[in-house]
């Protein structure tokens, strides 16, 4: 019996070692899809059309809803809280668009913080 011991505490480890590991896969993933749609069409650098960027705003926040909706508890926080107000806003606000995606480094760095 003793020799089993060390044997399933190994093994119980692994699974732990390994759920952790998958947590954090899935995360990078979730931020990675999210980016993918900020990146080319924000924070390019070149000129866009007002029908793609509120294109990719609507992919954005669709996307981000639906992962918070399906992954409920995986993001941090303050970092979803914050992006989440910022999308609900709108991209367009009192006919202008919203200034805050005029910062696209802002926004950039609280996707990489969920």
């Amino acid at each position: 019996m003793n020799g089993w011991i060390p044997g399933i505490l190994t093994f119980l480890l692994g699974l732990l070692f390994s759920k952790i590991l998958d947590h954090r896969k899935l995360k990078q993933k979730l931020k990675n899809d999210i980016l993918e749609i900020f990146i080319p069409v924000f924070n390019s650098g070149e000129s866009i059309s007002m029908p793609m960027a509120d294109e990719a705003y609507r992919k954005l926040i669709a996307t981000f809803n639906a992962y918070k909706r399906i992954y409920p508890g995986m993001f941090d926080r303050e970092a979803e809280r914050k992006l989440g107000e910022l999308l609900s806003e709108g991209f367009i606000v009192d006919g202008e668009i919203n200034k805050k995606f005029f910062e696209p480094d802002t926004i950039q760095d609280l996707i990489k913080g969920l």
